[in-house]
């Protein structure tokens, strides 16, 4: 047993002494840079340091909890908004008016001054608006596209419902 630890405290010894090894450096005929652990008679003896490569990052700072309030305000809620009226594919007969119920959950952030914005064929209908309904006049025949968008105070969009197709049909003047 002395005899086994003998010998791993001699491979030990040895494998120290390795781990410290002296490096040259030399430059050849042909302006070549050689880096070796044979010395030669142009090589000079280099000492490298070996920095540590990883630079741990700082330690987080503590935040006052009036600021916690303030980044808590400006978290933008998980907004579900739907167009309840017109429903998808209705056709309205002549109608002087189309009356546009929206449902948001939860409801708007007015801390944050989040509004909605109503479209129709792509183009904004009036401004943005607290309130969850909007009435179109003079919508022209055919088929059109609505939508309803969340807004924040800066007009980036949060959140918008899915799109709903409807028709309206007008009688004919000639009849």
């Amino acid at each position: 047993m002395i005899l086994i630890m003998k010998y791993y405290l001699i491979l030990t010894l040895f494998l120290i002494s390795s781990v410290h090894a002296t490096v040259y450096r030399s430059v050849d005929s042909q302006g070549n840079v050689i880096y070796s652990d044979v010395e030669s008679e142009q090589a000079e003896e280099i000492t490298i340091d070996i920095a540590p490569s990883y630079i741990a990052p700082p330690p987080p700072v503590d935040i006052p909890e009036a600021d916690v309030f303030e980044q808590d305000q400006q978290v933008s809620p998980k907004y579900k908004i739907t167009l309840t009226s017109p429903t998808q594919n209705q056709t309205l007969q002549n109608p002087e008016s189309i009356s546009v119920v929206a449902s948001i959950s939860p409801e708007l952030n007015s801390k944050r001054e989040d509004r909605v914005i109503f479209k129709l064929d792509g183009k904004r209908v009036g401004p943005p608006q607290v309130a969850l309904t909007a009435s179109l006049a003079g919508v022209e025949r055919g088929s059109h596209i609505l939508l309803v968008s969340v807004i924040d105070k800066s007009g980036k969009v949060l959140k918008s419902s899915k799109s709903v197709l409807f028709h309206v049909q007008r009688r004919s003047v000639a009849n």
